[in-house]
């Protein structure tokens, strides 16, 4: 059932996508991405590239009522005997402004690892802005192939110590009510802290990632340890 529901996730993340791309010429929307390059493709307090570096593309459109939808696609390894594959991360949604001035949204997503098929997982989700600070809440009835419900929840923020320099933080709390003893972890936090530099249409970051967990688990494929990381990016945005 968990499996079931995950492929109707990614089905309709697809299908979104594909809708609001078809209606683009309709309405005044904007289409942006960016190219990265990352020394360390650092996910929720886990490594999906085992500790080494990895390219990066991201593409979203914004409809101006609100909707959007994006695709992104990294390099990714499981572990240090598994061989390179890649990711494909669908995500569409919906975000409105409030009379109070919180922005509310809502969508799905859809997690693709081709080449290791049972890693696939969809996730929805909803949550808040208000002005450089945001918080998310996350739903996976299968995550990352694992056959668990998830819950994650994350809070961000950003602060601006200069017209091109920027302080920015995360905190994320990953929970599987659902899960078996000895099968996967009942809680892992982690967290990020860095700066980001924006130069014209470059962006670099330097951030340092802390990751903690109850205990350890022998999650099958999947074995990135965690760990913390100091990870710097690249990116250039069109």
């Amino acid at each position: 059932m968990a499996i079931h529901k995950g492929a109707v996730l990614l089905k309709f993340c697809a299908i979104f996508i594909l809708t609001l791309f078809a209606f683009e010429g309709k309405a005044h929307a904007q289409v942006s991405g960016s190219i990265t390059l990352v020394s360390d493709y650092f996910y929720r307090g886990i490594s999906l590239s085992d500790g080494q570096p990895a390219p990066q593309l991201n593409l979203v459109y914004d409809n101006p009522d609100g909707w959007y939808a994006g695709a992104f696609g990294s390099k990714v390894r499981a572990n240090s005997k598994s061989s390179d594959g890649e990711q494909i991360l669908l995500y569409s949604g919906f975000s409105r402004r409030l009379n109070s001035g919180v922005v509310w949204e809502a969508g799905a997503t859809g997690s693709l690892f081709p080449k290791a098929t049972d890693l696939n997982y969809g996730e929805i989700f909803t949550g808040v802005m208000v002005d450089n600070l945001s918080a998310r809440i996350y739903y996976s009835p299968n995550y990352i192939g694992l056959d668990a419900k998830t819950l994650y929840l994350e809070a961000n923020a950003d602060y601006a110590l200069h017209e091109r320099i920027d302080l920015f933080s995360h905190i994320g709390w990953l929970t599987y009510p659902d899960a078996k003893p000895g099968q996967v972890i009942n809680n892992r936090f982690d967290a990020r802290i860095g700066l980001g530099a924006n130069f014209a249409s470059w962006k670099l970051q330097l951030a340092y990632g802390i990751s903690r967990q109850r205990r350890a688990y022998s999650p099958g494929k999947y074995q990135s340890p965690v760990r913390d990381s100091l990870v710097f990016s690249a990116s250039y945005l069109f």
